[in-house]
């Protein structure tokens, strides 16, 4: 049914935009992930209330303020997206990297 959607509106289009429909699943691959991740930073930041934030912070000098805590659910993931993106780039260019040396 879905891909069924997505070919028709794919065809519809056919006059103005070609794409692949690996592309078209790729964006809206893309559109999902950046709304699940926007909406885990919003409900992250409703852990913390404002007096945990002002008592875990340090101020310096009365221009910088460095807060610090748990490690959030959307860092987390974002930190895993970023290792698992690292190491399949090195995986894919191995072999430009070995022609360095």
């Amino acid at each position: 049914m879905k891909k069924k959607v997505i070919s028709e509106i794919l065809s519809s289009l056919g006059g103005i935009v070609q794409v692949d429909d690996f592309y078209a699943y790729l964006t809206l691959g893309i559109i999902a992930a950046g709304a699940i991740l926007m909406y885990l930073m919003v409900k992250s930041s409703d852990e913390f209330t404002v007096e945990e934030t002002e008592e875990n912070s340090d101020e310096f000098a009365g221009v910088i303020k460095d807060s610090h805590g748990p490690i959030t659910t959307w860092l987390w993931i974002a930190y895993i997206v970023m290792t698992v993106w690292a190491i399949a780039y090195l995986i894919q260019h191995i072999s430009e990297f070995l022609n360095f040396y």
